[in-house]
């Protein structure tokens, strides 16, 4: 047999198969990488997906606090002008509008009057820019919602949405005449609606930012006549098609398309929206760049290419060498082997290195001295020599295989563990962003600080929430001569009881800003029943009542008159170093719909210069700690703001404060922190 026999042997037992195993392990190398790419970037595309979908949500949920206390207003004005102006509507088309819009105390600046006719045209309105316009062309959705209000009799009022001519956010409200020959429409623009607005564009661009692949966000309402409710857009005829399937199916929906700009992924994401007759569904669409993925791929294949490429190289380069190193001593020793067979038995073959060949002609050598002496002997001893070794190779491979297992277990086991870290990491990141946007929107809604300094100068306010966010917060406003505090606890602390706050801070400007009451216990009157309605609780559903705890007062400093309402929590009143301890009704604000709600009792006190006022949630007084890691208790409160009457109402927080952080120590705050403190001048 010759050498070149030998290497093309090893060349088809052992190269090819190995090269066609490389190859494999490559083409899943490469497809495995690519799926992990694609799946990191998907999951990626996921996350930002719903944070933006979370952000356009929240856009709905402030929108429509804001609307609330716009219904009832423009019912008000709509109700007057069915009844008392147009009653008759003979000379309607024809009416001064303007006119009667000054009558009526309506903005001239931010508030409209349309009159739409049956045939959907608007026939008079105080927008000269709109007179004329058929608001059927706005498509068949918003003809049908106009000729089922003519066929009605009821005030409906709609979520804000794009104006036509001004591309404005505005809100509008529909109620038809007696006769059902017309609607009364009334259009308003909102300068808070403007801000939430302002401020979701900020940080949807801000997210755009942070992830430079993100092209474009666009929120479409309207199935027949799409169009943009937070940014300026043109479709393509392509987009729409594609936009109007998405509202047909009602589902999530995406496709590639190469452009000038690079390859774009679009996703549109359908959305329900809640309390509208007119646009009940939506569109969320992200446009974002894929251009880098694709790169990456391309990037990848060449890599795998170059690194298959030179293995292949120095896979066949090494079998060459190793083969010659293997063939040379094996045809010496064939040789010796074809003379011995003539019966020269005084050949010897070579002996040269120090491996298995060398060992194989060590004993082939000696074979022939004792050839016939010591056939039987040797011939057991190879064996038993033979079989010793096979069993330490079986071992030291069996040894290996072993630690090469635990070796790839403990890496997949790391890898694993390293990927769930980032995700948590990332996942925990998103949260925090969200929580703390959501604490910029909630101190929003507190009073100015300047604004408190003004109306009541001799006081304080010790806030100290238990999370980012609170569910404790304090309300103030001046009406004419009398100055209305209030310290409010809502249900739980940090996301929730912030949600909950907004809540109360709403229906106490409505209280007192619409309804303009300024006694204290018609206030949380109004309070509770707009809460109620608000949360819609049930008590059949849950036996957990959610609300909120109060203590409000309304302070009539030049003569120096005092009164209180509380829902469970009460009023301190500090004279001459003892105090007066005003009590709250036992209930809270916010009821079940099913129930009878409380009436709040109203207190009145006659106060002297002196006096000091607090109101307060219960978080202060709840606080565990102090050497036996206790609560602090309601005594030991009252008997330090007893010893602090005298002192100047910045000395008394900063005292507060400490005291708090001293009896805390090391423990967890568990819960939100307000103390009022108001000085009688």
């Amino acid at each position: 047999m010759k050498a070149t026999s030998i290497f093309r042997q090893l060349i088809l037992n052992v190269v090819i198969p190995a090269v066609i195993a490389l190859i494999v392990l490559a083409v899943l190398n490469y497809f495995n990488t690519r799926q992990i790419l694609h799946n990191t970037n998907t999951e990626k595309s996921l996350i930002i997906s719903e944070q933006l979908k979370h952000i356009l949500e929240l856009q709905d949920v402030a929108l429509a606090s804001i609307e609330s206390r716009l219904d009832n207003k423009m019912e008000l004005y709509s109700n007057k002008l069915v009844n008392d102006y147009f009653r008759n509507t003979t000379n309607i088309e024809n009416a001064d509008l303007n006119k009667i819009r000054l009558e009526l105390g309506m903005n001239s600046n931010s508030e409209d009057i349309y009159i739409i006719s049956k045939n959907g045209i608007i026939v008079n309105t105080t927008f000269e820019k709109d007179k004329n316009l058929n608001v059927f062309n706005f498509g068949a959705d918003y003809k049908n919602f106009i000729l089922n209000t003519l066929s009605g009799n009821e005030f409906i009022a709609e979520k804000f949405t794009i104006e036509s001519l001004t591309r404005k956010i505005k809100k509008y409200t529909y109620i038809p005449t007696k006769d059902n020959n017309y609607i009364i429409e009334l259009g308003f623009y909102s300068d808070h609606a403007n801000v939430i607005m302002d401020k979701i564009k900020t940080t949807v661009n801000e997210i755009s930012i942070k992830h430079a692949s993100i092209k474009s966000v666009d929120l479409f309402l309207s199935e027949e006549n799409p169009f943009s409710l937070n940014t300026v857009t043109t479709l393509t005829d392509e987009q729409l098609i594609f936009l109007k399937k998405v509202f047909k199916l009602r589902n999530t929906q995406t496709y590639f398309e190469k452009s000038e700009n690079g390859y774009l992924h679009n996703e549109y994401i359908y959305m329900e929206r809640e309390g509208t007759n007119l646009y009940r569904s939506s569109v969320i669409r992200i446009i974002t760049d894929k251009s880098g993925e694709q790169d990456i791929y391309t990037r990848e294949l060449i890599k795998f290419l170059v690194i298959f490429g030179a293995t292949i190289v120095v896979v066949l380069a090494l079998t060459y060498k190793k083969t010659k190193i293997i063939t040379d001593p094996i045809k010496k020793l064939v040789s010796n082997v074809n003379r011995i067979s003539e019966g020269r038995l005084d050949i010897r073959a070579e002996v040269v290195g120090n491996n298995e060949i060398t060992r194989l002609s060590e004993h082939f050598n000696y074979m022939l001295e004792q050839l016939e002496q010591y056939y039987d002997e040797l011939e057991q001893k190879v064996k038993e020599r033979t079989a010793e070794i096979h069993q330490q190779k079986e071992e030291i491979l069996a040894q290996r295989d072993a630690i090469e297992s635990q070796r790839n277990i403990l890496a997949d086991k790391n890898k694993s563990l390293e990927i769930a870290y980032h995700e948590i990491e990332e996942q925990k990141r998103h949260i925090t962003d969200s929580i703390h946007y959501a604490k910029r929107i909630q101190n929003a809604i507190l009073p100015p600080d300047d604004y408190i300094e003004k109306v009541i100068p001799e006081s304080f306010i010790f806030y100290k929430p238990k999370d980012i966010v609170s569910g404790d917060f304090y309300w103030i406003k001046k009406i004419e001569n009398k100055v209305i505090v209030a310290a409010v606890d809502c249900t739980g602390h940090g996301v929730p009881g912030a949600f909950m706050s907004i809540v109360g801070n709403d229906h106490l400007n409505y209280a007192v800003n619409v309804i303009r009451a300024t006694k204290p216990a018609d206030i949380l009157d109004i309070v509770n029943e707009g809460v109620t309605n608000s949360l819609r609780q049930k008590s059949e559903i849950t036996m957990v009542r959610d609300g909120m705890d109060m203590a409000l007062c309304s302070i009539d400093f030049e003569n120096r008159k005092l009164e209180f309402a509380g829902a469970y929590n009460p009023l301190y009143l500090i004279r001459n170093g003892e105090i007066i301890k005003i009590k709250g009704d036992k209930f809270p604000v916010g009821g079940f719909l099913d129930q009878k709600l409380n009436i709040f009792t109203n207190h009145e006190v006659d106060l002297q210069k002196g006096d000091a006022v607090y109101v307060f949630s219960d978080g202060f007084a709840d606080q565990f700690g102090g050497p036996n890691h206790k609560k602090y208790m309601y005594k030991p409160f009252r008997n330090l703001l007893i010893t602090m009457q005298d002192k100047p109402m910045e000395y008394q927080k900063e005292k507060l404060e400490k005291e708090f952080n001293e009896w805390k120590g090391n423990d967890v705050q568990i819960d939100d922190i307000l103390i009022i403190g108001v000085k009688i001048v």
